[in-house]
């Protein structure tokens, strides 16, 4: 794996590395067609003197491969991805040998120049598809405004929890934390893909990587380096870059019987030719270049697009998981829902007003975090009431609150209190009710609503026109809330009071049953369902450490139309690679039948198998234009 964005150093030193590999196999390329056109000059000038310029070709030869034969050295430990630099080597190291034995120096200088040259381009535009993915890296490593005696100029690597750093509109933020002074914009699409700015202010988490559109601000650093959302990111995607998908290894296993069924193809179209030439451009084409690049550049590139969307996925071998889904289960609350509670109505006793019940609700809830309690409150000041904060509380878990001559929970809760609740304040059927006593008495009933999300329902077109037709949504809500939700949403199976464990039950039986399960929830009370389903995606993970460990696919925003994307680019990715070795084979095929009719030349099969590689290399690169809308 790379090295941490915090790193700058470590990071910069494989560019020099490669730059004077680079440079070397280049050079003794260079080298080596010199030396032929000496060998040219020689016998144009000298025609009697063979053994002159024949050495000088056999020189030229010498240095061409060397190169060739260290790759091939190299090749045999080279692993996963990276092999794919090395591995046609051996082959190319087989053709030169044999022009060397046959004593064709010029052909197989040329041929070496051709491959070795065409080697180096393959790198740089494999490394470009890679590029995208590194862009990750390069956002944390930004310059930052350290306050302390004086403002100093810092590298964002040398920043420290505790810091206080101001932040100017245009800047890219060089740490996670949160904002200690002023209002501004930000802009998150670096990390989520959501082009829609957030607006921030005191208090409000930050994040290394994105950048700040309007307001001037300060804010305390919390982590830095590999410690932030966008460090551990782009360590995952490292890491993901590198995994390998079960179409790959499939790949490599078949690929130990390639070469010697070459090499017996060889040997009938020399035994039956007579013609080394003929055998020679046989190996070059059916050098197995594009089956080997097939899987991994589609795959590095789709990481690419996948990133650039806010979609984390923590292996290669998930788009072909995706693939294959055809159910997948919903938690409702923070997932199909925003899972921000609002006040749907207040319904007062008679005798009181709405904002009576709201008052006294509100000054049970104000010290609460619990979601009921942050909607009642909202409204409360929505409406410019007063709230009192001061009133002493005892909160029953589950149950209610209850200070002074006041109380608020469930009506089951409040009528053991020994106040009588009217059968006309009914619980609403897709709403939960909060029900308000005050001096013993009956006040009045609060409702309230998860909001559906509005994408929830275009989210289920898209699915469905992917092909996955069977939804399930499973939630601890009582039922009449989950049939309303469930209708809202589009969704004709739902299972409601479901705990953990009950969600378990639910992927497990569905998988029994043949079905392959993608789930999707919040990544925290959901993580054993994530954890069984054959795809796990977490919703929202930005800033959410356990998101990011229990999911396989990580949505970093709260846009759910991002699982049809990222099922859209999985379908795509597989296609791609699918015409990748298709075209593979059917232009080795035709080359090879070319090559043995004597048709193509040595140095005519080498320029064709470069031709066969880019066109692989270049038909992955076509991931990168993905709409982002698509799907």
């Amino acid at each position: 794996m790379s090295a941490a964005p915090a790193s700058p150093p470590a990071e910069a030193e494989t560019p020099r590395v490669r730059f004077s590999a680079m440079h070397v196999r280049l050079g003794l390329v260079a080298l080596g067609l010199l030396c032929l056109a000496l060998s040219a000059v020689a016998s144009w000038l000298r025609p009697d003197q063979a053994e002159v310029f024949s050495l000088w070709a056999m020189i030229g030869l010498g240095l061409a491969a060397v190169p060739v034969l260290i790759d091939s050295l190299v090749s045999l430990k080279a692993d996963g991805f990276e092999a794919t630099k090395y591995y046609m080597d051996q082959f190319v190291a087989l053709a030169i040998l044999a022009c060397f034995a046959t004593g064709q120096y010029a052909t197989g200088t040329i041929v070496a120049a051709i491959l070795i040259v065409g080697q180096i381009l393959e790198e740089h535009t494999t490394l470009g598809v890679e590029e995208a993915v590194k862009a990750l890296t390069r956002l944390s490593r930004v310059k930052a405004r350290r306050l302390g005696a004086t403002e100093e100029l810092v590298d964002a690597a040398l920043l420290r929890s505790g810091d206080r750093v101001r932040v100017l509109p245009g800047d890219t933020i060089p740490a996670d934390g949160k904002i200690a002074s002023g209002t501004t914009t930000i802009d998150q699409a670096s990390i989520t893909g959501e082009s829609l700015p957030v607006d921030a202010d005191v208090g409000t988490a930050v994040y290394a990587g994105t950048t700040n559109l309007t307001g001037a601000f300060e804010f305390v650093v919390g982590q830095t380096g590999p410690d932030t959302v966008i460090g551990r990111v782009t360590q995952i995607v490292e890491e993901a870059k590198t995994s390998r998908a079960p179409v790959m290894r499939l790949i490599d296993d078949y690929t130990r019987y390639y070469m010697p069924l070459v090499l017996i193809v060889a040997g009938f179209v020399l035994f039956f030719t007579r013609e080394v030439e003929r055998a020679i451009s046989v190996i070059i084409v059916a050098m197995p270049c594009a089956f080997v690049l097939a899987s991994p550049s589609a795959m590095v590139a789709a990481l690419a697009v996948a990133s650039r969307l806010g979609i984390l996925v923590k292996s290669s071998r998930f788009f072909e998981a995706a693939r294959a889904i055809d159910t997948v289960v919903f938690d409702k609350t923070g997932t199909l829902t925003t899972g921000r509670l609002r006040v749907l109505a207040v319904r007062p006793a008679p005798g009181l007003t709405e904002a009576d019940v709201l008052m006294a609700a509100a000054a049970l809830e104000a010290h609460s975090t619990h979601p009921i309690a942050r909607a009642i409150v909202a409204e409360a000041q929505r409406r410019g009431l007063a709230i009192d904060r001061t009133l002493a509380i005892n909160e029953v878990a589950g149950l209610g609150v209850r200070g002074g001559d006041l109380a608020a929970g469930r009506r089951s809760w409040i009528e053991s209190l020994g106040v009588a609740v009217p059968e006309s304040a009914a619980e609403s059927p897709g709403a939960s009710s909060l029900f308000v006593a005050r001096g013993g008495g009956f006040a009045g009933v609060v409702q309230l609503a998860d909001a559906l999300r509005a994408e929830t329902r275009e989210t289920a077109e898209r699915l469905r026109a992917l092909g996955i037709e069977d939804f399930v949504m499973l939630t601890g809500d009582r039922a009449a809330v989950a049939a309303e939700i469930a209708r809202e949403a589009g969704i004709t199976r739902y299972r409601a009071e479901c705990l953990p464990a009950q969600k378990l039950e639910e992927v497990r039986a569905l998988k029994a049953a043949g079905r392959r399960v993608l789930v999707i929830g919040d990544g925290v009370n959901d993580a054993p369902a994530l954890a069984a389903g054959d795809l796990g995606v977490a919703m929202g993970a930005l800033g959410s450490d356990i998101a990011v460990k229990t999911a396989d696919v990580a949505l970093m925003g709260d846009d759910l139309r991002q699982l049809p994307r990222f099922i859209a680019l999985s379908d795509r990715t597989l296609r791609i690679i699918n015409q990748n070795l298709l075209w593979g084979l059917a232009f080795i095929a035709l080359f090879a039948g070319l090559s043995a009719f004597g048709l193509v030349s040595p140095i005519m099969a080498a320029l064709l198998h470069e031709f066969s590689a880019f066109f692989v290399i270049f038909n992955s690169a076509r991931l990168l234009r993905f709409d982002e809308l698509s799907g």
